[in-house]
């Protein structure tokens, strides 16, 4: 009998490994249970998530099996199932945000350098923007944009890596698109940003600048639950330019007014002051800044219903933001709407799809008088009113020597209003065809419409300087289609200690761009605002482009120690001649997880991984304008008019100079890190050296005029060629700290970033290319690329003060008088580098690099018993910015208002001063020089947040528990700024040319400030 019952019990287990056991649990963290986390085998397609209390029950493992818990933001865990019940798992946070696998569209990369950002550290954060939200939470990461809502962010990763388009690819859902604006902060999971080779090289042509991955909220099986968060608040910006008043300004047109006739005076005397000599500027003293400036309202509010079974998962959400701007006029506003699914048909049947929908509406500053608005704000007179006694907006007269415009009128007679409207979605099937072998196929799609209206009603100013009886019309219509279907196969499997993973895919990426325009005056009505006129001007065109690509990825892991994996990628470009279409991008990368070696046996350390990487990555991104996108094509267009009699006819010319050799950019990306962990990873480190080579870049070089190619005013004709190479090396460091023991919880982390930037090659002459220009004021350009310099470095003479007497002249400069324009007392005082006597042009040197020396943030968080507190330190440090609004402030070279500092202007022999004379018309005192040149390194306060979770006793007194979360809280925005930059704001906007490119870097052309932003807010959880 008892060996029949021991037979029988040996039959159980045997037949229990054969068909398969179940194991349940609770995941948890220190807050409690975690609704939602991952749980996987390991090698295997079989998973579960747990429900709304953290519950979850896995069948059919077997002895042996590895359980691996995973949940965003927070480390992941393995247990080898050896026959047990129940496995209660409590994961602890990640604080550093880092990991060193990731699963890219094609597959799973591992030994990578990725840095993670969750929805907790998004979700809060009302902007317009996923870049802004990013700043200063992933290490090797620049960001900057301007201040006006809606405006366009610049986003490097680990430097320049192109002189051309160096935007990353964003990647949602499996979805290519650059429509990150139109996504809902709330609405994402999670965003993975790529840096080196092994995650990158699957990207191929675009990987070069980066890749972004975004991946949106997606249903859990479970409760259904709802969120809902709102939150409002005022944004300000109080500093401002100490500016002449009324009094000091008409002083200084009397002084002026005495130099008529002299070396360097107006030709004329300033009628405003000449013909009264008591003009005090009849009690009217305007501050025209804070006219212009206003208190901005913001407002948020987002909603999001999760649910869902086992079988099918459904996650739809939606929100609405508007933002004003601190300059009148302006704001942004977004209604988005996002809903994703997923359900298993059968056992071996996925299938689902993600869709967001958006819709925005930005209304931009004005420009008018070939000046930014607040340059117009600087330079208009004090003593003009906003608004005039006759109803009619304040303005100059003929008889002042100020052409500022009154920019409140501007604002008010002028419209700029863009309207985008964006679809991003994909649906796909996934089978399962045996076990750790699946086929994915997926479509996905980006469209979108962006209309612009812009409109220029006729005015009159009060003086009769400035008036205009036309209405001018001009409407931009574009569209824009991006199609990628994708279809990989993909195996996953362990055996006892060996782990492999392979995929292949085939991708085809199709893209079409339409563009039109409109453009009409009319004197009949600034009511209609159409064009409609005979004399109408219309112009379109439309671009296609195609890229196909076979995708490879490879790993193999032995014993949890030992991991290799390889990736390689063929694209075909359609932007490049048959001939130079196609290319291979190849990675590898070594992994070595030391703490799991049975030599290692140190307590206090429980990771210690080291990884290294090193491919090929590309840039096929030469701008998306009519000649940017197929420059190995020549293309004509009606550019030179023919008059014939009475007639005029089109004339057609070449659009673009055509380069059939024309090929990729190719970048060689290595990378070599360490992730360390210490006392169950209370303490987590990590360390990265990159060195990043690109070669072949694309740059526009100029044409001689024979070429018969019609270029812009300002460079000429150009061409696109393969001529730059550029480096770019420096560290990643990531340290975090975590403390949740007790009632008062706190951790800590912190990044710091260092790059370095130098051109290696600009093609066989190695000559110099001169990039931005800001014409007017400034004639020259004021950057360029140069070898052995950093790229897009600022050019030009050396200031040293300013000239106090002819003496000092004659000493300094014997040949003065044989240069192009001779320096006089009260010039400025540049230095003689090159020792001839004289000031010329040959006197430039680099005076500053826009390239920072070094980036770097820290996070505090703490939580009290229901009280939680977050603050968010970013900081840019050695980084030199053009500052142009000293010209503006300082120019002195006609009648406009000027700072104050003009009043210690040199203005007799013997005068010590660092300001110049006044100096009318163009002059050496404005040339490109370090006079413009500042360090605009800075410490930002980026974000402040203090918050209340009410007890759910008090809010569920009844008991039903309907109510799961209710949390209040306060936050604040830019709120400290330590910086010695002069200028409105250190963190200066991109400056772009009219292909939408980067043409320079750190160039303060008096963009709209980042606002003080304070605001409240409610999170409702059910």
């Amino acid at each position: 009998m008892k060996l029949k019952n021991l037979c029988i019990v040996f039959f159980s287990i045997i037949m229990g490994q054969a068909i398969g056991q179940s194991v349940s649990g609770t995941v948890t963290s220190n807050e409690g249970p975690l609704p939602g986390a991952n749980i996987l085998v390991k090698g295997k397609e079989s998973g579960v998530t747990t429900n709304f209390d953290g519950n979850y029950t896995i069948e059919n493992i077997s002895n042996g099996d590895i359980l691996v818990f995973s949940y965003l933001g927070y480390r992941t865990q393995e247990v080898i199932y050896s026959g047990q019940v129940e496995i209660n798992v409590s994961l602890v946070e990640d604080l550093v945000t880092l990991d060193e696998i990731v699963i890219v569209n094609y597959g799973t990369q591992k030994n990578t350098s990725v840095s993670v950002v969750d929805t907790e550290d998004l979700s809060e954060f009302p902007t317009a923007d996923l870049g802004q939200a990013l700043q200063g939470r992933a290490a090797g990461v620049n960001i900057t944009n301007g201040g006006s809502p809606g405006s366009q962010t610049l986003i490097q990763i680990r430097g320049i890596n192109t002189f051309g388009d160096g935007t990353p690819l964003f990647v949602v859902d499996g979805v290519f698109t650059n429509s990150i604006n139109s996504l809902d902060l709330a609405s994402i999971e999670k965003v993975d940003v790529l840096k080196d080779a092994a995650s990158l090289a699957v990207y191929g042509s675009r990987g070069t600048n980066g890749v972004i991955l975004i991946t949106t909220k997606k249903g859990r099986a479970g409760k259904v639950s709802f969120n809902l968060q709102a939150s409002t608040g005022i944004q300000e910006f109080n500093r401002r330019y100490d500016l002449m008043n009324t009094e000091q300004y008409i002083q200084y047109l009397r002084e002026i007014n005495a130099l008529v006739g002299q070396n360097g005076g107006p030709d004329f005397p300033i009628g405003r002051v000449n013909s009264d000599p008591l003009f005090d500027g009849n009690g009217i003293d305007t501050d025209w800044q804070d006219a212009y400036f206003q208190q901005a309202p913001i407002y948020n509010i987002n909603g999001n219903v999760n649910g869902g079974s086992e079988k099918a998962k459904y996650n739809l959400g939606f929100s609405r933001l508007e933002q004003d701007g601190v300059f009148i006029e302006t704001g942004f506003s977004r209604t988005t709407f996002n809903l994703n699914t997923d359900a298993s048909v059968t056992d071996w049947l996925d299938i689902g799809q993600t869709l967001s929908l958006a819709h925005s509406e930005t209304v931009s500053p004005e420009f008018e008088g070939g000046r930014d608005p607040l340059q117009n704000i600087i330079g208009q007179a004090p003593y003009v009113p906003v608004v005039a006694e006759n109803g009619l907006f304040g303005g100059t007269t003929s008889a002042d020597l100020n052409d500022s415009r009154n920019q409140i009128r501007v604002q008010d007679n002028q419209d700029n209003l863009t309207r985008f409207t964006s679809l991003i979605g994909s649906v796909y099937t996934k089978i399962k065809i045996t076990d750790g072998l699946s086929f994915r196929s997926q479509f996905g799609i980006d469209a979108n419409l962006l209309l612009r209206d812009i409109e220029i009603r006729a005015f009159e100013e009060d003086g009769d300087r400035f008036a205009n009886p036309i209405n001018f019309i001009r409407k931009d219509r574009q569209t824009v289609s991006q199609t990628v279907f994708t279809n990989t196969l993909a195996f996953d499997k362990t055996f006892d200690k060996h782990s492999i993973n392979a995929s292949a895919a085939v991708e085809q990426t199709k893209i079409r761009l339409e563009s039109a325009s409109i453009s009409d005056n009319n004197e009949i009505s600034s009511e209609i605002p159409e064009a409609f006129s005979p004399n109408a001007r219309a112009t379109s065109f439309s671009v296609p482009e195609n890229l196909n690509s076979v995708v490879f990825i490879a790993g193999y892991e032995y014993d949890n120690r030992y991991s290799v994996s390889a990736s390689g990628r063929r694209d075909t470009s359609s932007r490049f001649a048959p001939e130079n279409a196609s290319d291979w991008f190849l990675s590898g990368a070594l992994g070595w997880n030391v703490t799991n070696e049975s030599f290692f046996d140190i307590e206090a350390i429980n990771t210690l991984k080291l990884r290294a990487s090193y491919g090929e990555t590309g840039n096929n991104r030469t701008g998306n304008g009519a000649t940017s996108v197929n420059q190995f094509l020549p293309a004509l267009g009606v550019n030179f008019p023919v008059s014939i009699g009475d007639e005029t006819s089109p004339g057609i010319s070449p659009n673009n100079a055509a380069n059939p050799n024309q090929r990729w950019e190719t970048q060689v990306k290595q990378n070599y890190g360490l992730n360390l962990g210490l006392w169950y990873d209370k303490v987590q480190f990590s360390v990265d050296y990159f060195r990043n080579r690109s070669e072949d870049l694309l740059i526009p070089v100029e044409l001689p005029p024979s070429a018969g190619v019609p270029g812009n005013s300002q460079t000429g004709s150009t061409v696109i060629r393969n001529v730059g190479d550029v480096l770019v090396d420096g560290f990643e460091f990531t340290l975090g700290y975590n403390d949740y023991e007790g009632d008062f919880k706190w951790n800590f982390w912190g990044n710091l970033t260092t790059a370095r930037n130098v051109v290696e090659g600009l093609g066989a002459s190695g000559e110099p290319i001169e990039r931005a220009r800001l014409n007017p004021p400034f004639a020259a350009p004021l950057n360029r690329l140069a070898v052995g310099e950093a790229p897009f470095h600022f050019f030009g003479l050396v200031a040293d003060g300013v000239f106090s007497t002819q003496q000092q002249i004659d000493n300094e400069l014997p040949n003065n008088a044989n240069a192009a324009v001779p320096v006089q007392p009260g010039d400025v005082r540049y230095r003689d580098l090159n020792g001839d006597g004289l000031i010329s042009l040959e006197d430039r040197a680099v005076i500053g690099d826009p390239n920072p020396d070094f980036t770097y943030a820290i996070n505090l968080r703490a939580e009290y018993k229901g009280w939680d507190f977050n603050v968010l330190f970013n900081g840019v440090q050695g980084v030199d910015a053009f500052n142009s609004n000293i010209y503006y402030l300082e120019g002195l070279d006609n009648g406009l208002n000027y700072g104050t500092r003009v009043l210690r202007r040199w203005q007799n022999p013997g005068d010590i001063t660092d300001v110049p004379r006044f100096r009318f018309g163009s002059n050496i005192n404005n040339e490109i020089s370090s006079r413009y040149i500042e360090d605009a390194s800075y410490l930002r306060l980026r974000n402040v947040t203090v918050g209340y979770t009410i007890p759910s006793k008090w809010i569920n007194k009844s008991g039903n528990g309907f109510i799961k979360k209710f949390r209040i809280y306060v936050q604040g925005q830019n709120l400290l700024t330590l910086t010695n930059y002069t200028g409105l704001d250190p963190e200066i906007a991109p400056f772009y040319n009219a292909q939408g490119l980067v043409d320079g870097l750190g160039i303060d052309r008096s963009a709209q400030p980042r606002p003080i932003t304070v605001l409240s807010g409610i999170q409702l959880e059910f």
